[in-house]
C-alpha cells in the first residue's frame, strides 16, 4: 500500500471517528435532557431554554434529528461495510501458485485413494452376498 493511500485511510478513519463522536454525544444529551410535552407544560420553549438553542432545536424537530443525526450514522456504517467487502474481495491469497497447485493435487489424489476404498468395500460387499459357502 502506497503512502499517500495510508494516509488517506489515516485522515478518513479520523474525519469518521470525529463524526461518530459528536453524533453519540449529541444524541445522548437529546435523549437525557428532553422535555415530555406531557408533564412540562409549554415543552417546547422548556426544551430551547434548558437545552440551548442546538439541543432543544433537535429535540423540538425530530425530523432533524434524524437527518443531522441518525442518517450519517448508517451512511458511515454502509460505507464501512463496503469498503469491508471491496478489501476483502481483492486481498490475495498467501500461498504461491506453486502451493496452492500442490493442495489441489493433494485434494484429488486423497479423493481418488477415497473412491477406490468405497469401491472396494463395495465389491467385497458383494462377493460376500454372493458367496454361499460362508453361508
Amino acid at each position: 500500500m502506497s503512502k499517500k493511500k495510508k494516509i488517506g485511510l489515516i485522515i478518513a478513519g479520523v474525519v469518521e471517528l470525529a463524526i461518530v463522536v459528536f453524533v453519540l454525544v449529541t444524541s445522548i444529551l437529546v435523549i437525557v435532557t428532553f422535555n415530555d410535552p406531557n408533564d412540562v407544560p409549554n415543552a417546547y420553549q422548556a426544551n430551547l431554554e434548558k437545552n440551548g438553542p442546538f439541543i432543544g432545536w433537535l429535540q423540538n424537530n425530530p425530523t432533524n434529528f434524524l437527518l443531522i443525526v441518525l442518517i450519517p450514522i448508517f451512511l458511515i456504517l454502509a460505507l464501512d461495510i463496503i469498503y469491508l467487502v471491496i478489501v476483502a474481495a481483492r486481498r490475495q491469497s498467501n500461498l504461491t501458485d506453486q502451493e496452492q497447485e500442490a493442495i489441489a493435487e493433494q485434494a484429488k489424489k486423497e479423493a481418488r485413494e477415497e473412491i477406490m476404498r468405497e469401491m472396494m468395500a463395495e465389491e467385497a460387499a458383494k462377493k460376500d452376498s454372493s458367496d454361499p459357502d460362508k453361508k
